[in-house]
């Protein structure tokens, strides 16, 4: 019995360390810490289907979150992108963890997500506001968060 409850330990531990790589399904994405990733996604009427990987990044440096909007230059294009950036960062030379989006459909764009602590198997919960196309949005925690995953994606008028 002991060997099997050490076997599925490690296992679990070991899927908890391992996600390192960013994961699409359907219209769901889970995002490691210090990823990048840009996407196009796939529409049925104002509802997010599915997502087309446009380019995927590691994020190795801390940027301040001040800083950051200071210089976001707000853009016309509408190109049907939706990046997001998974990151440590800081604030006022505290650390935090943010999730940064920038969507250029046109549309605002609303969907939930879960966060996981490190060291934990389980995602709970979070809050996110919707994001608005051409315009930044930053959500940030101050808990230990290694992976959030986006799903219900929605596309509005």
């Amino acid at each position: 019995m002991k060997k099997h409850l050490c076997i599925v330990a490690l296992f679990f531990t070991f899927l908890i360390q391992a996600q390192e790589n960013i994961i699409l399904k359907k219209n769901e994405i889970t995002i490691p810490l210090g990823k990048k990733i840009i996407l196009i996604p796939e529409l049925e009427e104002h509802k997010v289907i599915g997502f087309k990987r446009v380019s995927e990044d590691d994020i190795t440096e801390k940027k301040d979150v001040f800083l950051m909007l200071k210089n976001f230059k707000k853009s016309s294009l509408n190109d049907n992108t939706i990046e997001f950036e998974f990151s440590e960062s800081e604030m006022m030379k505290s650390p935090i963890i943010t999730l940064v989006t920038v969507q250029k459909t046109g549309k605002k764009m609303g969907f939930k997500a879960k966060i996981r602590l490190k060291g934990s198997p389980l995602y709970q919960p979070t809050s996110i506001v919707p994001a608005h196309s051409n315009m930044v949005s930053v959500e940030q925690w101050n808990d230990p968060v290694d992976s959030i995953f986006l799903y219900d994606f929605k596309l509005e008028d």
